[in-house]
């Protein structure tokens, strides 16, 4: 306890200590300053361990939500390579409704040449229908004539047939 006098000493007289006085004095402030730090180390790892148990039960918290967004994440990727897939079906069946399109375009493509043909016969069948037209229109007018001078020529007959009966024999 000397060196609480000595410490008191120092403080109200300043006077500097010497020898086993200082060494206890610095011993003491030393161990009253480790006992402080001791205090404060043991408050923040308490302080600590109160945060991890914080992000412990956050951890917990979040686990289900995480695991339903990585679900989700799943039958995302799930959906989009099923849509994937069927787009790709989707574009096969467009290119094979191209090609037989470019078939029937080829088969249109031939008819209408067949067509061409057609039409080119059926305007010269046209032609020599007109043609073959005029000529039964000459054809009836002639025999019309004909008709109307062979009716004529009856008639003549008929009167010179009834002349000739009037006349007494």
């Amino acid at each position: 306890m000397s060196d609480d006098k000595d410490t008191k000493k120092s403080g109200e007289d300043d006077e500097s200590l010497a020898g086993d006085a200082l060494l206890h004095a610095v011993r003491r402030d030393m161990l009253a300053l480790f006992k402080a730090l001791d205090h404060k180390v043991e408050v923040i790892n308490a302080r600590v361990e109160a945060l991890d148990e914080k992000v412990d039960a956050r951890l917990h918290d979040t686990v289900p939500l995480w695991e339903g967004v990585v679900s989700r994440l799943d039958a995302i990727s799930a959906e989009q390579e099923s849509q994937g897939k069927r787009l790709d079906a989707i574009e096969g069946e467009q290119r094979r409704q191209g090609a037989r399109l470019d078939a029937i375009e080829g088969r249109l493509d031939v008819i209408e040449g067949r067509l061409d043909v057609i039409e080119g016969r059926l305007d010269g069948i046209d032609r020599e229908i007109r043609h073959l037209g005029r000529r039964v229109d000459r054809a009836v007018a002639e025999l019309s004539g004909e008709v109307v001078k062979s009716r004529m020529d009856q008639h003549d007959l008929e009167d010179r047939v009834e002349k000739l009966e009037k006349t007494p024999a």
